[in-house]
């Protein structure tokens, strides 16, 4: 078998150590790794204190069998270069030019250096004079500390040296800070990342108001004598508010109202879904309106339920969902008409009416605006009845008509259609489409940008955000 030159080496390393023994007079007591760790960096590339006595000029470091970069100091101190190593403990020598030598017999160790979970730069923003939480994070071989090295954290902010948490009230002045922050793991090796806090003229919260697309109409029956269609249910309908972040988007999307189906006896289409979403809130989803009962069908279940639509029996409205809208009215057997659409303050009217429900009042742009109101049932021979206030579309104007559509971007359901006695075909209404608004108080400066070209509106002490498309805003 052939014998590698590294073995030969070693070997003869070993027999000099072996055959000087401690009468060579070289002497290794300790080692001093940088920044008073106690463990090299794989990675090499680090200055290495060793200290003993015996030194001479021209001594050499060997870990194992490679020979290191070597400065001589002193008799007693020389220093080397690191090189790379994978983990572990390693025999270290120093070997002099006549030929004494001496070993360490703690050798040195190498050790995993903390690595950085948290990506370097932005970290996340804020506004003026609020609570803040944000936590940056490494890994390592044993328990990992935290602490502020170069640079400064916004006033009012802290670094908790045990968990990374970055918290505190931010400063009503707006700017950057930009720092580094140093983790060291139980070797006392460090690793540092720079980081970044913008402090921005942004609202601590915002407003919303939340309307998903109103249902369709629906159809009479084909042939022969026929009934009014149900009015569609309107959009649901949320407001609330949410803590807004410097850097965050908030994703807005804009329901879709349900259309009103030229099929025998069909239902309209339920509207769609308005969302809001960004990385801090819970996602916002609002149903959208169900659609309004073909005449002899139930109406259609929705963020507010579809009006039953007409028939020799009553027929059931759809049920609303919670928090959002309410049900939608049960058709009537005489004048056979349909019922009307649950609106987002009321359920649908029944008992003969077919009127749709009303949508809610709200203030969130600053003036009392209805959202959301239900669509009317259509009759039999003759005109339907009236939408909720709020943009539900009434029921077909006369004898044999389509049901009219819901105001668009109020989310109000579709009128039903009004049959005749000659058979044709009629169908309900389109849905409203849905809208989303965001206000906060205007002594905080404009989004940092928008999509979807929202209508900015500056109502007394408010900014007011309408989006009528989807689109975007990022504080």
């Amino acid at each position: 078998m052939a014998t590698s030159l590294k073995s030969v080496r070693a070997t003869a390393i070993a027999s000099v150590l072996v055959a000087a023994g401690t009468s060579s007079g070289v002497k290794i007591t300790s080692l001093t790794y940088p920044n008073s760790s106690t463990a090299a960096n794989p990675a090499g590339g680090e200055t290495v204190t060793v200290t003993g006595s015996g030194f001479n000029s021209g001594a050499k470091v060997y870990i194992d069998t490679l020979e290191c970069v070597t400065t001589f100091v002193s008799a007693t101190s020389l220093t080397f270069t690191s090189p790379v190593k994978t983990v572990a403990s390693y025999m270290l020598y120093v070997y002099n030019t006549d030929g004494s030598s001496g070993v360490y017999p703690i050798g040195i160790t190498y050790s995993s250096m903390p690595v950085w979970v948290t990506a370097s730069g932005a970290l996340t923003g804020a506004g003026q004079n609020i609570a803040y939480s944000q936590s940056i994070s490494a890994t390592g071989d044993g328990t990992i500390t935290y602490s502020l090295t170069s640079g400064s954290l916004p006033n009012g902010l802290s670094l908790n040296s045990s968990t990374g948490a970055i918290t505190g009230t931010t400063p009503g002045t707006v700017g950057t800070s930009t720092f580094t922050i140093t983790a060291t793991d139980s070797q006392n090796q460090p690793t540092s990342r720079s980081f970044s806090i913008t402090i921005a003229n942004s609202p601590p919260s915002a407003e919303y108001l939340v309307v998903a697309g109103g249902g369709g109409g629906g159809s009479t029956t084909f042939g022969g004598g026929t009934s009014g269609g149900g009015g569609g249910g309107a959009g649901g309908l949320l407001t609330n508010s949410f803590t807004s972040i410097v850097g965050t988007v908030y994703t807005i999307t804009i329901g879709a109202g349900g259309a009103g189906v030229n099929t025998s006896q069909a239902n309209g289409l339920n509207g769609s879904d308005s969302i809001v979403s960004g990385s801090n809130i819970s996602t916002v989803t609002v149903t959208g309106g169900g659609g309004g009962g073909g005449n002899t069908k139930n109406g259609s279940v929705g963020g507010s339920g579809g009006g039953g639509g007409g028939a020799g029996s009553p027929t059931a409205g759809g049920a609303g969902t919670s928090g959002q809208g309410y049900a939608g009215g049960a058709s009537s057997i005489s004048p056979y008409l349909g019922g009307g659409g649950g609106g987002s303050a009321q359920a649908g009217n029944t008992a003969g009416q077919g009127i749709g429900g009303n949508g809610a009042t709200s203030s969130i742009t600053g003036t009392s605006l209805n959202y959301a109101g239900g669509g009317g049932g259509g009759g039999y021979t003759t005109a339907g009845v009236a939408g909720g206030l709020g943009g539900g579309g009434p029921g077909g104007a006369t004898n044999g008509s389509n049901g009219i559509a819901g105001t668009s971007n109020t989310g109000g359901g579709g009128g039903g259609a009004t049959g005749s006695a000659g058979g044709a075909s009629f169908y309900g209404g389109q849905g409203g489409s849905g809208v989303v608004i965001i206000r906060y108080p205007d002594n905080y400066a404009v989004a940092a940008s928008t999509t979807g070209s929202p209508t900015i509106t500056n109502p007394t002490g408010y900014r007011v955000y309408k989006w009528t498309t989807s689109g975007s805003i990022t504080f």
